[in-house]
């Protein structure tokens, strides 16, 4: 290949001079087809109605298995009976499990044994004397909002879940914070 001396710069280095090798047409074309698509892209994604991001995408993916998973069991009473019904439901105790170390592992610890809230999983509690105030407590908070209220969060069938879930870590006695409150009898059975 021979060079065209036109085309070398001023540009010196250890003897060595610069070629002038331009960048050729159809880079500039891509480029500049780049920068104009990515302003459509913005201007539809941020500002369309028709458009939809990941966090919707997965919203309505939630709310379709959710329809799916409780439309068999529709709308879940706190009362003892569906309490314990639920922790014999596998399938709806792994979901309640997702939930639980989304939302309350960071304080309760995965295994429910407590950081900086209650162990869960010994007999000892301050606001529960009963096996429905786990639900009232997920729902209202408890200890001045030390426990957070999670009446907006979630659904009241996903508030019972959780207050099925949280109630079968009872008795598991892992390691974890000691005991705090008073301790209460054993929860009921199912069939009782």
């Amino acid at each position: 290949m021979k060079l065209n001396p036109n085309r070398l710069t001023e540009h010196d280095y250890d003897g060595i001079r610069e070629y002038d090798n331009p960048t050729p047409g159809w880079w500039h074309a891509i480029f500049l087809a780049s920068v104009v698509f990515s302003w459509f892209y913005f201007m539809f994604y941020e500002f369309s109605p028709m458009s939809s991001s990941e966090r919707d995408i997965w919203s309505k993916t939630q709310v379709a298995e959710y329809k799916r998973l409780f439309g068999t069991l529709g709308d879940l009473k706190n009362d003892e009976a569906t309490i314990l019904k639920l922790q014999g439901m596998p399938d709806m105790m792994q979901v309640a499990l997702g939930m639980f170390e989304t939302n309350c592992a960071q304080c309760h610890a995965k295994t429910g044994g407590g950081i900086n809230g209650v162990n869960l999983t010994d007999d000892h509690y301050k606001n529960v004397k009963k096996l429905t105030d786990v639900y009232a407590v997920i729902t209202a908070g408890a200890a001045n909002g030390a426990m957070p209220a999670w009446r907006t969060n979630f659904s009241e069938n996903e508030r019972v879940l959780l207050a099925a879930y949280v109630a079968s870590m009872r008795g598991l006695d892992v390691v974890g914070r000691g005991p705090e409150g008073e301790q209460i009898a054993p929860w009921p059975t199912a069939g009782k």
